[in-house]
């Protein structure tokens, strides 16, 4: 019996090493309102406890797409880890979140928060590979090469993983190949909320894009529907069977004229902000999605409390997406346009990216970035394609590569560069396939990018912050740098240009932290010394961020240039000024009188 065992497990072995012939997508996130963001290789989730579901893959069309026998992780499993958490909502329940899944090339699929955690979980499934499930005997007999061909070419196609899988539906339109991303968004976080002594809708409303608001004052014209229900919640429990008659959702539905699409939802809510969403493929594709009831009758009887009609679905293990009192149900798409978003990557150490930037990450299907970022952060950016690095052509590099040409030629070069990298992301927003420009530290300061909001409209970009090399070397320094008062960030163009500036500070005592200062340093320094004493405390900072390789030198206005001539990093520092480098942590200092603090006003 044991060498049975062994044998078996060896055939399936064999059978779902098949799936080495398809193909591996890039890395999958689980982003939005999660507590826990995550981004898992494909190998990351075969280490996941995995269920086996069949899955024929016929087309609302009527397209075949094969039958085959998946192997994956509960969609259920991979939510419940990474923890999905509302904020800042007026509405506590996580039965208003829709699900937004995305596969390569723009394409995709929303889930309800219930058709989720309401079900059994082998319904929906995230695969890592597949076993093709062949016909028995030839189809010779019935149907010619050129009808039975293709679909037997179907058995042998290339899917690529990790992929959606909804076994229950009806049809398979909603199973999507490449998955990159899921994202658990809540529509309507601001929407009121808020318990009334006597809840009562006398109608309710179907509204959305497109289609001309309908009411319902009542349920005639339509075939009635009885239906027994448990009643079954997650605060209260069992509370009994009840018998309810009304319509079916979709026979009201058909009335409106919605547009097929599978990124559309529906929500339903009360007049006391109590709500629940239903997703498109939930309702048109799967066989429940038929049941789904507008009560307008409870054993036998008009509803009393609780408005006249109440939506019921009946076939969910829960019924806390029951809505008493329904007064309107909204269709909306969460179709997102592509978008530009740039992305902070903090500044060094891969431990610096925020959550959010990891997140942001796993919502790109194309990135712009440096050659170091893409090595560093590989994981996150998962195998997918880079189009070039916008600091291939930073003004400082282009200037060094055409030293004879003038400061007119150099901005017609650095005009030309822009607009053939700004023809190549516009080219791939065409596509549907959003683009992130990966950018160091905080690319909201001195960054190299900034170009690119002269070729793209502001609501097509989104800017993710990161961590900026002044926090961690403010960290490093570790003193109360604002101590009086103010600190100014500057670049050695912006003081050259404002000798005002440096003497403001100087006579207040305040501190300067200078970007990209090292090089002008000299010309920096001789002008400091007309407004601050030459034992005004400064620091330099060199690559912060850099775990192996950062620096911090204390030393004073009078040494700043030798001591940086002394390092070996000529580039990646900054200069702190100011008598504030001298306090104690959450001490305030005394100001230190600069050289002429005696003629400030």
């Amino acid at each position: 019996m044991k060498i049975k065992s062994v044998f078996l497990a060896s055939i399936m072995s064999c059978l779902f090493a098949s799936s080495a012939l398809f193909a591996a997508s890039s890395s999958l996130g689980i982003v939005g309102l999660v507590k826990q963001p995550l981004n898992l290789s494909l190998e990351d989730l075969t280490g996941f406890d995995t269920i086996n579901v069949q899955l024929n893959e016929v087309m609302q069309d009527g397209g075949f797409r094969g039958v085959f026998n998946y192997k994956g992780v509960p969609l259920k499993t991979l939510l419940e880890l990474a923890s999905v958490e509302k904020e800042e909502s007026a509405f506590g329940k996580k039965v208003d979140l829709a699900i937004l899944v995305r596969g390569e090339n723009g394409k995709e699929v929303a889930l309800s928060w219930g058709e989720v955690f309401y079900r059994n979980p082998d319904r929906i499934v995230i695969a890592t590979s597949a076993r093709p499930i062949m016909p028995k005997h030839s189809c010779t007999g019935c149907h010619s090469p050129e009808e039975y061909q293709p679909r037997m070419d179907q058995l042998k196609r290339n899917i690529i993983f990790p992929k959606l899988v909804i076994n229950s539906d009806t049809f398979a339109d909603r199973c999507l190949d490449g998955i990159t991303s899921i994202e658990v968004v809540d529509i309507r976080p601001r929407m009121p909320s808020q318990k009334s002594e006597k809840l009562y809708s006398p109608e309710f409303s179907i509204s959305g894009p497109d289609i001309r608001t309908k009411t319902f004052k009542k349920l005639s014209g339509f075939p009635k529907i009885q239906m027994t229900v448990k009643h079954i919640g997650e605060g209260k429990g069992f509370h009994g069977i009840e018998k309810f008659q009304g319509i079916y959702l979709k026979a009201l539905l058909e009335t409106v004229d919605t547009k097929p699409d599978l990124s559309q939802v529906f929500l339903a809510s009360a007049p006391d902000g109590y709500r629940t969403l239903f997703s498109y493929g939930e309702i048109y594709l799967d066989p429940a999605g038929e049941r789904l009831l507008i009560a307008d009758k409870i054993n036998n009887e008009d509803f009393e409390n609780g408005g006249r009609f109440m939506l019921v679905p009946p076939d969910d293990l829960m019924s806390d997406r029951d809505v008493k009192a329904l007064q309107k149900i909204e269709i909306i798409s969460l179709r997102q346009q592509p978008k530009l978003y740039v992305i902070g990557m903090g500044c060094g150490d891969t431990n610096l990216i925020t959550l959010e930037a990891i997140s942001y990450m796993s919502k790109a299907d194309v990135f712009v970035a440096p050659e170091d970022i893409s090595k560093r952060f590989q994981k996150y950016m998962g195998g997918k394609p880079v189009l070039f690095d916008i600091y291939e052509f930073a003004p400082p590099k282009v200037r060094k590569a055409n030293k004879d040409l003038s400061e007119e030629q150099i901005q017609k070069i650095l005009e030309e560069k822009h607009k053939t990298a700004a023809s190549a992301i516009q080219a791939e927003l065409n596509k549907n396939r959003t683009v992130a420009i990966l950018d160091y530290g905080d690319p909201t300061i001195w960054s190299g990018w900034s170009w690119a909001r002269d070729y793209f409209k502001a609501e097509q970009i989104e800017v993710v912050p990161g961590l900026s090399s002044f926090n961690v070397s403010n960290a490093m320094i570790s003193d109360n740098i604002g101590c009086n008062g103010n600190i100014v960030l500057a670049t050695p163009r912006g003081l050259k240009g404002n000798p005002d500036l440096i003497k403001a500070m100087a006579g207040k005592g305040e501190t300067l932290a200078i970007f990209m200062g090292l090089k002008d340093l000299p010309e920096l320094v001789s002008k400091f010394k007309q407004h601050y004493k030459t034992d005004t405390p400064a620091r330099l900072v060199y690559k912060s961020g850099y775990s192996g390789s950062e620096d911090l030198l204390h030393t004073t206005l009078d040494s700043l240039e030798q001591a940086a001539a002394q390092h070996h990093e000529k580039f990646l520092g900054l200069i702190y000024l100011g008598p504030c480098l001298k306090s104690k942590n959450d001490e305030c200092c005394e100001k230190q009188p600069s050289a002429d603090a005696a003629k400030l006003p």
